[in-house]
């Protein structure tokens, strides 16, 4: 998604809000679990996948 820059000097609002909880709660899912960085962007890369099917 080249369109959606998260740097915090280039966005804010509705995007950059969601980019930091999504990633607040990756971290707490890292930590909670002991998973990878990995399997977080697969975990990731298959909801994505799901909504590209099934939508929201």
């Amino acid at each position: 998604m080249s369109k959606f820059q998260f740097d915090d000097t280039q966005t804010s609002g509705i995007w950059w809000s969601t980019n930091v909880g999504i990633r607040d709660l990756c971290a707490d899912l890292k930590i909670e679990t002991s998973c990878s960085d990995n399997e977080i962007a697969d975990l990731l890369r298959a909801i994505a996948k799901s909504i590209d099917l099934d939508s929201l």
